[in-house]
């Protein structure tokens, strides 16, 4: 506020600026400490981008290579690698220069919960089959109502809600990536108009027999991926746009096809209704489980067959202490899950969300984002029927986060949305161009006082 006051002191008089100071002119050679200050603050105005170091460039190319269990794509600004031929979808990503603060975002599953309390995921709401019931139970049952109306009535219900939380058909609401095989696609090169990218896949193929009634996500969950060589901006079928950067990699989480829990108690959700027991239709949600983590490593092992085939380490090694979402540092050294609910994503009104890394000791620090849209496609024709929102929660996992996006009901139809990660430039408080800016400040200074000296009049900075 200081500053601001001082600004305000500063008026345009008389066809030029004439310095102010609270209610005092700068006269003959008096408060020079004063006008020293507005010299640099003026500097400052004139010339703050040569405080901020660029992390971005008109075009980025990168090379693909792959040693070892590691594919690496690599240039001067970021290196990103993930365990070869698509094993598992992991993305260990820095800034080139500074492989001692390696970033990493794990894609843990997806899980299907139940939406009846909050649209954004909570843990203790996943669709199994008694903690259906038990939300149904504490949102829409009322057993003293329906007690005083008619004995055979509650009796009804009460049989339908058994039904429910005893449901034998249902599938873990939980799809662990780690535990299914992937395939990764060939990198390929695009161009379209001015936009260039790298472009690759990773696809489900095959879910174990172990894990029962989930094989129908086998091809049909997909992570589409794009490292632009250019910065571009993505109009999503002109529902809406965002901005990406080069060096950036986009990771659009595509699931043609989920066989919701929810649908197969339809019959008898629509019992309850016959009984006057108002449960809507499809209220229910699909989380993507994420990870996100620091490992302090001076480089990564590039035939290290246990840190691929074990991918734990990226939790068990993190040393993350703060990941600052939506600019605010949120502390992770502590273990929170089981003891707390997930904390919420608050505003929607901006491009896409982002989580920050700390950047360790260079002026680059590691960023996911997501977009807080998606859309909802028709899975024959590919036509887009409606973008939904999409809504975050995260939660202190001990040494790193757990960031669940989650996406509304979608029926038999497609989602898709649109994560990224990358590196961005932050400020430094000493950098070679504010030398310069310091040593021109200095001059300037200089300048000054000996005007005042020798004109012994009032101050006139910048005239017309």
């Amino acid at each position: 506020m200081a500053i601001f006051e001082f600004y305000r002191s500063i008026y345009l008089k008389r066809g030029g600026f004439q310095v102010y100071f609270g209610e005092k002119r700068l006269k003959n050679g008096k408060n020079l400490f004063g006008a020293t200050l507005l010299t640099v603050l003026l500097i400052s105005i004139a010339f703050p981008s040569t405080i901020l170091v660029s992390a971005q460039e008109d075009e980025v190319q990168a090379t693909w290579r792959t040693r070892g269990r590691w594919t690496y794509i690599e240039n001067d600004m970021i290196t990103i690698a993930f365990p070869a031929n698509g094993e598992k979808p992991m993305f260990l990503w820095w800034f080139t220069e500074d492989p001692e603060n390696i970033n990493v975002v794990k894609y843990k599953g997806l899980i299907e919960y139940i939406a009846f309390d909050t649209e954004y995921f909570i843990w203790r709401h996943l669709a199994e089959a008694w903690r259906i019931r038990e939300r149904i139970q504490a949102h829409y049952y009322e057993p003293i109502r329906h007690r005083i109306q008619s004995q055979l009535r509650l009796k009804a219900i009460l049989r339908v809600l058994s039904e429910i939380g005893n449901h034998t058909g249902l599938h873990s609401p939980y799809l662990p990536f780690g535990g299914c095989r992937w395939e990764l696609s060939s990198p390929m090169n695009v161009t379209k108009s001015d936009t260039k990218y790298l472009s690759f896949n990773f696809t489900l193929v095959d879910v174990p027999d172990y894990r029962p009634n989930l094989q129908f996500a086998e091809n049909n969950i997909i992570i589409r991926c794009r490292f632009y060589y250019t910065s571009a901006t993505e109009d999503v079928e002109g529902r809406y746009t965002y901005t990406m950067d080069a060096g950036e990699l986009k990771m659009d989480l595509v699931v043609k096809h989920w066989d919701w829990n929810v649908d197969k108690l339809k019959p008898l959700l629509e019992e309850l209704r016959e009984e006057e027991i108002d449960v809507p239709d499809g209220k229910a949600g699909l989380a993507l489980w994420i990870n996100l983590a620091s490992l302090d490593l001076l480089k990564l092992a590039e035939d290290d067959a246990a840190t691929a085939e074990d991918t734990s380490i990226t939790e068990t090694a993190s040393t993350t202490r703060n990941i600052y979402v939506e600019g605010q540092s949120v502390s992770v050294t502590q273990n929170r899950t089981g003891l707390e609910d997930e904390q919420p994503l608050q505003s929607r009104a901006r491009e896409r969300f982002k989580f920050r890394f700390e950047k360790g000791n260079t002026t680059f620090a590691g960023f996911f984002k997501f977009v807080p849209k998606a859309l909802i496609r028709d899975p024959v024709n590919n036509t887009v029927i409606e973008d939904v929102d999409v809504t975050a929660s995260y939660i202190a996992a001990g040494r790193h986060m757990r960031v669940f996006l989650a996406y509304p009901y979608f029926g038999s139809n497609a989602l898709e949305h649109d994560p990224s990660l990358g590196v961005e430039s932050l400020p430094q408080l000493i950098t070679p161009s504010l030398v310069v800016v310091l040593i021109g400040a200095t001059a300037m200074i200089a300048v000054v006082i000996l005007v005042v000296r020798w004109t012994r009049k009032m101050v006139n900075v910048v005239g017309v």
